[in-house]
């Protein structure tokens, strides 16, 4: 198979019109803070992890170590000239100098395993997947290779020695360099951006390979133009990839790979708090309210407010662990060092703000001190201070614990990546010589019967504390489309289908897995209620109160869902193993292609409606 591939490849080679890179050419040292000098691929390759990496990637390949040379080292080496010593972003993750080479090799190594666990191209025919095998691998690991490369261009400004500004489309830097994030970025260029790289990456050859396969070649374009719900199984597996190396740095998963130690909360929260304060927050508003403002000396941010978008963020990145309520998640910002104490010791301050314009709250707001130096490294990027007073007053114990909010009761079943969830066990085994322990995930095949008794005891347990009265019912009126613009509201049934939608879509929110809130059931999308909508309460707000209750009979008023019997809403499924049968019960979509399109997942095996079918 070997010989014969590289028999394939001779012919679709053609003289290379391509202009050669540049040698990269060290100016000597460079002892300006902030200016890099560029380096060459052998040098930039030659760290551990990256030697670890692409040996993982060589070896998820069925390619001799010559063609591995050709076709997927030299692409990488002609990438890393280019990102140098970029970082992967300004304050998330891999925000370090290197950090975008890192995560985009890491990326290709999530991609090469989980490609093994499909027949591409999917449906085919068993000999055209044995034929078009190899193509397809290429075509995974290039879609990774250039999924961040628009970054290069988007996202940020490179000056070389003489002011001269640098473009990747120059080629690699051969003098000093000096990088700056450009202000006000559009986040959704740099997806479409990197297309633009394409011809300099890629090799000719490998263009022409892909192209023998229409199917293949027009996933491939659809992924690296950011197009991911036209990429089908190529652009799922490239997001899987990038959100399983995002989740790992972020310290999803348990342990450390290659001894290098995960983020400690610490690192986490504070990651969270500059994300919130450059791409979220608006400050200093003199005429109306804000979510903080910044004086000389201080960082003023409204507690609970912060506290529960820090929630909601940290789990959108896969993190677990995160203090499930705000008493909890203060204490862990004061002992961290994270937040500046009153002088009384307490986490929250009780402050009047007057802006010089006269607005005023009227009333003094509960805020987290925050030291300016933990948000902006370079002070000349700090905003402009506050135009006005911030006073702090004195702050009872009771107002403490009010503001804070009282602790909720831990629930695992809320985590976005929990130990069970796929990616997790992903991010432990990539470094691992073993045997994946997960199948895929839409359609799970029946394990052990100790594997089948965990499945229903993971599922069942805490999810029967079920909102299952009959709910009123409204007066009949026609269904809403859910393809409807979403209200801005934050209590919105649409905006709720809307995250349903692009959570599975995207894998963020898991089916048909032991710890899922939705599965497929006789053809029927079943969504595990309350839990379904709690998930979805903290996971975008970062709150764990009874707002969920709000969220479900907005939903339940779009009318989507199946109505039982004397319009009974909530209807019971029955988990059953060989030993051991149990309950959940939610909601029922009777039409799961609004949800998936034409890609609706198998049924879960495990599950069925309980007595009659309701749409018999």
């Amino acid at each position: 198979m070997k010989t014969g591939l590289r028999e394939k490849l001779k012919w679709l080679k053609k003289p290379d019109s391509r202009p050669a890179e540049p040698e990269v050419v060290k100016t000597g040292e460079v002892s300006r803070p902030g200016w890099f000098i560029p380096q060459g691929a052998d040098e930039l390759l030659a760290t551990p992890l990256r030697q670890q990496l692409l040996k993982i990637i060589w070896q998820r390949t069925s390619v001799s170590a010559e063609l591995f040379s050709e076709l997927y080292q030299g692409p990488v080496a002609r990438f890393a000239v280019l990102a140098q010593h970029f970082p992967a972003s300004e304050y998330h993750h891999h925000a370090y100098p290197g950090g975008l080479l890192d995560h985009t090799l890491e990326v290709m190594a999530f991609a090469a395993k989980l490609r093994q666990r499909h027949l591409l191209p999917a449906g085919g025919a068993p000999e055209d997947q044995a034929r078009e095998a190899e193509a397809w691998t290429a075509g995974v690991l290039y879609a990774a290779l250039l999924h961040d490369a628009g970054k290069i261009v988007a996202d940020i400004d490179v000056v070389t020695d003489g002011n001269q500004a640098w473009h990747p489309w120059q080629g690699a830097p051969i003098h000093a360099y000096q990088l700056k994030y450009r202000k006000a970025r559009d986040y959704h260029l740099h997806p479409v951006a990197g297309s633009l790289l394409v011809s300099r990456i890629l090799p000719d050859t490998a263009m022409n390979w892909l192209a023998q396969y229409p199917e293949l070649l027009a996933s491939f374009l659809y992924c690296i133009s950011g197009h991911y719900e036209r990429a089908g199984v190529l652009g799922e597996l490239v997001q899987e990839a990038d959100r399983a190396s995002v989740a790992q740095f972020m310290g999803a998963s348990a342990g450390s790979v290659l001894n290098n130690p995960q983020p400690s909360l610490a690192k986490q929260v504070l990651m969270a708090l500059r994300e919130l304060v450059h791409t979220r927050y608006k400050l200093n508003n003199p005429h109306s309210g804000s979510d903080g403002w910044l004086t000389g000396d201080a960082l003023w941010l409204v507690s609970k407010t912060t506290a529960d978008n820090i929630r909601a963020w940290l789990l959108q990145q896969g993190v677990t662990g995160v203090p499930d309520s705000n008493v909890r998640l203060f204490d862990e910002m004061q002992s961290l060092g994270l937040i500046v104490p009153t002088p009384e010791g307490k986490a929250i301050w009780s402050c009047e703000i007057e802006a010089s314009s006269g607005w005023t709250p009227g009333r003094p707001l509960t805020l987290l001190r925050v030291s300016p130096e933990r948000i902006w490294s370079d002070s000349d990027n700090r905003p402009a201070a506050f135009d006005g007073l911030v006073s702090p007053q004195l702050v009872t114990s009771a107002q403490q614990e009010d503001t804070a909010e009282q602790t909720v009761q831990a629930s695992p079943e809320a985590d976005v990546c929990s130990e069970g969830d796929p990616l997790s066990e992903l991010a432990l085994s990539l470094f691992s010589d073993g045997e994946d322990v997960i199948g895929p995930a839409n359609n799970p095949s029946p394990g052990s019967h100790a594997e089948e008794e965990v499945f229903i005891s993971e599922v069942s347990a805490g999810l029967v504390e079920v909102d299952s009265a009959v709910l009123p019912a409204d007066d009949i009126a026609p269904p809403a489309t859910i393809r409807s613009k979403p209200s801005a509201a934050p209590v919105s049934g649409l905006n709720f289908v809307n995250w349903l939608r692009e959570g599975l879509q995207t894998r963020k929110i898991l089916i048909n897995d032991r710890l899922a809130r939705v599965h497929m059931v006789d053809g029927m999308l079943f969504m595990v209620s309350p839990e379904i909508f709690k998930l979805y309460v903290q996971s975008t707000t970062g709150s764990t109160g009874d707002e969920w209750k709000l969220v479900q009979r907005a939903f339940q008023k779009l009318r989507l869902h199946y109505r039982g019997v004397n319009n009974i809403n909530i209807h019971a499924c029955q988990v059953k193993g060989p030993r051991k049968t149990s309950r959940v019960e939610g909601y029922l979509l009777a039409s799961p292609e609004e949800i998936f399109g034409e890609d609706v997942p198998e049924d879960n095996p495990y599950l069925s409606v309980k007595g009659s079918h309701p749409m018999a």
